[in-house]
């Protein structure tokens, strides 16, 4: 897995600030974003949003994260968030898996912990793995097109994917998938790191997504 913070809103807290300003006071937008504010000021005004939970005025700053080689399981959780969510993936229907352009001759896949674990299971997924990967080249080179050959492909391949998300939509989600017990290991992986990519540029928001102990 691989994940990158490729762009995000500029100026993140003054746009939060400006927003939640807007709704208590009788300066408009435009003068209110001219205030040169410290980080201080503005930080407290958002802390008692964060508090009341009027978060509508957060989702008007967001971040575009770049993600490779997770798994297609993971995109079928992921994609059920979809309220402020935006999501580009890698298309199964043009983007061939056959063997021949394949570096080692076998798709991608996420291997889940348990089965790295426990005996045998690792030799059995991998075999699943490479039926899977010659009944692919199997139906391509019968003429099936790549759009319905990619019905035999597992969960576990990997994919690539852009999403973007207002900080209110990646807050909810984070919840859902990190604070919440039950989450599947892969997704809540993937966002804790997208979490600490995002605090690395707004270390303001370290006390509102919390990351959980190891």
């Amino acid at each position: 897995m691989e994940i990158q913070l490729i762009a995000k809103t500029p100026n993140y807290l003054k746009t939060c600030w400006v927003a939640a300003r807007t709704c208590y006071s009788s300066d408009s937008p435009l003068e209110l974003w001219k205030e040169n504010k410290t980080e201080t000021e503005m930080l407290r005004l958002l802390d008692r949003i964060m508090i009341s939970k009027h978060l509508s005025v957060i989702e008007h700053s967001s971040m575009t994260f770049a993600v490779k080689n997770v798994s297609r399981t993971l995109l079928a959780q992921y994609s059920r968030h979809r309220i402020g969510v935006s999501l580009s993936v890698q298309s199964q229907r043009y983007v061939s898996e056959q063997s021949a352009k394949l570096p080692d001759g076998l798709f991608g896949n996420v291997v889940p912990l348990t089965i790295q674990e426990t005996p045998g299971a690792y030799d059995r997924y991998i075999e699943s793995m490479k039926d899977a990967q010659k009944a692919y080249d199997d139906l391509l080179h019968l003429g099936v097109t790549k759009q319905d050959a990619r019905f035999v492909l597992p969960g576990g391949i990997c994919t690539n994917f852009v999403t973007t998300l207002n900080l209110r939509s990646f807050m909810d989600i984070y919840d859902k998938r990190v604070t919440t017990p039950g989450a599947q290991w892969e997704i809540r992986e993937m966002m804790i790191r997208m979490r600490d990519l995002l605090v690395a540029e707004e270390p303001w928001l370290e006390k509102y997504i919390v990351k959980p102990e190891s």
